[in-house]
């Protein structure tokens, strides 16, 4: 398809890990609308949920779905779309970055990103398999992180590469790192309790981490929540002398229950340290992370 300059290739990111894309004039007052949604979610506009109802097929269908729904949106070419200083705390929304400028750290975060019965399913499994949890192989600074991982759950980590691998188009483009032809999909699961952390670092700054492009920590625990801290620090990047160095801080964000977040590999982030006052395993921070790799030159 032959698109005009003026239009605009619209990826909708629905909850639940649906898509849909649209072409769109940039003027057009749909583009607006669901640009005005995702503005209204970042940074608390508190208008009630409206419904968007958005021929499909020449008229043929339709997609009907309600504000709350829409959690994100991939734009080619990339959109501006900034609301003046106030920034979210917690956003839950892509990151609208300048490319130009190549400092922003980008981001996405979409909440439900499973179905209630396979989440309460992955913290029965979890709080099951307690004893199979193990430390981390050990780096060149054994006190870069404390945490323990299990790595042996096939039918989950099945459900997280399926998911993942599913929006890995549209988040290569949306991060500004283009399409790539997708390598492995790295998954592993940890558990992270009183006074456990991750300090700063990048996930793919050694000869065998290099190929990684995108990571992913998806949230979760069971209720009541029995923790506070852990939150995750981003920081922007400075391209210096052909690789990324740390910049400034980007943001910080709290941990949610079944979200996940999305941001490119070379970006240096932490986790602040988890109070967890019960030490008990069943209180702690659960993920799932991982890294969508580039498959490698032939």
């Amino acid at each position: 398809m032959v698109r005009s300059e003026a239009e605009v290739s619209v990826t909708l990111l629905l909850n639940g890990g649906h898509t849909r894309t649209l072409y769109l004039r940039d003027k057009d007052p749909l583009l607006t609308s669901l640009l005005s949604s995702i503005g209204e979610k970042s940074y608390g506009g508190g208008r009630p949920a409206r419904p968007f109802n958005i021929h499909l097929d020449q008229g043929r269908s339709s997609i009907i779905f309600s504000s709350t729904d829409l959690v994100g949106l991939v734009t080619d070419p990339p959109m501006i779309h900034d609301k003046g200083s106030r920034q979210p705390a917690v956003p839950d929304t892509m990151a609208l970055v300048d490319r130009a400028a190549g400092e922003k750290s980008p981001y996405l975060m979409l909440e439900n990103f499973i179905d209630a019965p396979a989440h309460a399913e992955l913290v029965r499994f979890v709080l099951a398999h307690e004893q199979d949890f193990v430390a981390p192989v050990a780096s060149n600074d054994d006190d870069i992180c404390r945490a323990s991982v299990l790595h042996d759950f096939p039918h989950f980590a099945a459900l997280f590469r399926d998911r993942v691998r599913s929006l890995q188009p549209q988040l290569g483009v949306a991060f500004g790192i283009g399409e790539f032809p997708l390598g492995d999909i790295e998954c592993q699961l940890s558990t992270h309790n009183d006074g456990y952390y991750f300090k700063l670092h990048s996930d793919n700054g050694s000869p065998d981490t290099i190929e990684r492009a995108i990571s992913y920590i998806y949230y979760f625990h069971g209720e009541p929540k029995s923790y506070s801290g852990g939150e995750f620090r981003l920081y922007n990047s400075r391209f210096d002398n052909g690789r990324y160095e740390c910049g400034g801080q980007a943001c910080e964000i709290a941990p949610k229950n079944n979200s996940i977040l999305f941001f490119p590999s070379h970006c240096h982030h932490e986790v602040l340290p988890l109070r967890c006052p019960s030490n008990r395993f069943v209180d702690g921070r659960f993920t799932v992370n991982g890294w969508v790799r580039r498959a490698k030159a032939a």
